[in-house]
């Protein structure tokens, strides 16, 4: 079975990264475990380790999806993996930062900002 991409959750390899871009403005309990099982899913099939997690689209985002970030934070860790968040939107963001989450989970400015880095 190969992996699938839905139209609102989608996942592409760039370079070493592992790159899920969220078309939702909303990331509610409803997306948790599609999340979850995206991320999981991806890097079954393809043994990536790295992933930074497209949040521009995102407005909200409730303590599920947090949970579901932790989650695989957790799994990926045990493999040296890495999972950052781009583009994230001032009240995400400030949430991630009041969770603590923001010490475990770097924010980058977008996902272009990490490739310009790398130069």
């Amino acid at each position: 079975m190969g992996f699938q991409n839905a139209q609102d959750i989608r996942i592409e390899q760039r370079g070493d990264l592992a790159v899920l871009a969220v078309d939702k403005p909303m990331l509610t309990s409803m997306e948790a475990d599609r999340l979850l099982s995206t991320l999981r899913g991806y890097r079954e099939q393809t043994g990536c380790v790295q992933f930074v997690i497209d949040m521009a689209g995102v407005d909200f985002i409730d303590s599920a999806c947090i949970g579901s970030m932790v989650t695989f934070l957790m799994e990926i860790d045990k493999s040296n993996g890495r999972l950052m968040l781009a583009g994230c939107q001032p009240t995400v963001e400030d949430l991630l930062k009041i969770t603590g989450l923001t010490t475990h989970i770097p924010l980058v400015a977008s996902v272009e900002h990490i490739y310009e880095d790398r130069e």
